[in-house]
């Protein structure tokens, strides 16, 4: 596997990438991770919610459905899809297309989330970068929920080499590396749908879930906790999912 470029983010979400995460969720699985966030972060209409990165905004437009105020945030073209179904439901959703850590907003929001398994892209200076960012748009005490498959205690126990997914009319093929070195998981992923073939790497930062903690704490968070899944269960190692709630101090 070649190396992956430390900003392999600003180019890989585009084309059969975006194709193939809009076509991994389902309705109902936008509609229990509403819930989930809805409950977690404690929140009523019509609370002020902040959604970074947001993607193509399902979640946005799915709690926006719900009466709540949403703001999207994502760096890649998904926004514009998203900007298209929320007009297209009817629905006033701000998605705004800029870097995760680029928030603009002061002690706005009643609550944030980032969910898709999008934490950990950048380096240790990037990721703190980003909670801090958050905690800055956070009004005090709310909450912030942070969905985290990278972590050490889930990603290692079920650590796979190579695997493939299909999706619609396609699939993919991954070939993983972990480097406790630069305690980093790298991937290089073939996409091929009919003729179309493209190959894209990326990498994840791989912490511990305590050093998670200990970066919301130093961001400005505190009362760390998570769960494994979206009924709640207990986190524990081999879990394949971390679901962490903090609030702003």
């Amino acid at each position: 596997m070649n190396p992956v470029p430390s900003d392999w983010w600003k180019t890989y979400f585009s084309g059969l990438v975006l194709d193939f995460w809009e076509a991994v969720p389902t309705a109902g699985q936008d509609q229990a991770e509403a819930d989930f966030l809805q409950k977690a972060l404690g929140v009523t209409v019509p609370a002020k919610l902040l959604d970074v990165p947001c993607g193509n905004g399902r979640l946005s437009l799915e709690l926006a459905s719900r009466g709540f105020a949403m703001t999207g945030v994502d760096l890649a073209d998904y926004v514009a899809r998203g900007r298209a179904r929320a007009a297209e439901r009817g629905l006033a959703v701000r998605l705004e297309q800029r870097d995760m850590r680029d928030l603009p907003w002061a002690s706005e929001f009643d609550g944030a989330f980032c969910f898709g398994n999008s934490f950990g892209y950048l380096d240790d200076e990037g990721n703190l970068a980003f909670l801090k960012a958050v905690a800055r748009t956070l009004k005090p005490g709310a909450a912030f929920v942070l969905d985290y498959g990278y972590v050490a205690e889930s990603l290692l126990p079920n650590f796979r080499d190579s695997r493939g997914i299909r999706f619609g009319d396609g699939f993919f093929v991954q070939q993983n590396a972990y480097d406790p070195v630069r305690g980093r998981y790298d991937s290089e992923t073939t996409y091929i749908r009919g003729a179309q073939t493209e190959v894209k790497a990326y990498s994840a930062r791989v912490y511990l879930y305590r050093e998670v903690c200990r970066l919301l704490s130093d961001a400005g968070f505190e009362k760390c906790q998570g769960v494994a899944s979206l009924a709640g269960e207990p986190y524990k190692l081999g879990s394949p999912r971390l679901l962490l709630t903090a609030r702003k101090k």
